[in-house]
């Protein structure tokens, strides 16, 4: 299996955060588990759905959230992207930060998502440590500007990303706008 071959190659040098996904809940608790018993470090949920006009309801998702974050006892961060057919509001993410200790870090891949970094840690507070641009680093300066706390590109050139991070972190807008020349 990929994950076992993924988390085996890594080792504990670096954390590793597996996409748990699946329109039914318990087969999502299974792969949670599964992957964190093999030493994942994060999951990255996102909405149940199975194509565009098959997706649940917003009752049943922070309970089902809920489920799979404690069947893995690891950090759940939540993807919010448009893939899933299913919007999540700002207020469903604060909700679920707050209630469920697990949910601290957010992937937003919406349109307009600019905006909503600064949005979401406004609205949560200490509850929410990591807003995340997800857009493969395409609008990541724009994130980073609006509060983010960093990116999440799959395995995009982490090389070249972690420096324009480092630079923004430290307030130099300017350098971290600069391409990255080795």
């Amino acid at each position: 299996m990929l994950v076992d071959f993924c988390l085996a190659y890594v080792g504990s040098r670096k954390a590793v955060m597996i996409a748990c996904k699946n329109f039914r809940t318990q087969f999502a608790i299974e792969r949670a588990r599964y992957a964190a018993a093999r030493g994942a470090s994060l999951l990255m949920l996102m909405p149940p759905y199975h194509g565009v006009s098959l997706n649940a309801d917003a009752p049943s998702r922070p309970d089902r959230f809920g489920r799979i974050a404690d069947a893995a006892k690891i950090w759940v961060p939540v993807l919010n992207a448009l893939l899933s057919s299913v919007t999540l509001t700002m207020s469903f993410l604060v909700r679920l930060a707050g209630e469920m200790p697990r949910f601290s870090y957010f992937n937003i891949e919406v349109p307009f998502a600019a905006a909503k970094p600064r949005t979401l840690t406004g609205a949560g507070g200490e509850a929410i440590l990591g807003p995340y641009d997800g857009e493969e680093a395409i609008t990541m300066m724009p994130h980073l500007d609006a509060g983010a706390s960093g990116t999440i590109p799959g395995a995009l050139l982490p090389d070249l990303l972690l420096p324009v991070i480092d630079h923004h972190t430290r307030g130099h807008r300017r350098e971290a706008a600069l391409p990255v020349v080795n």
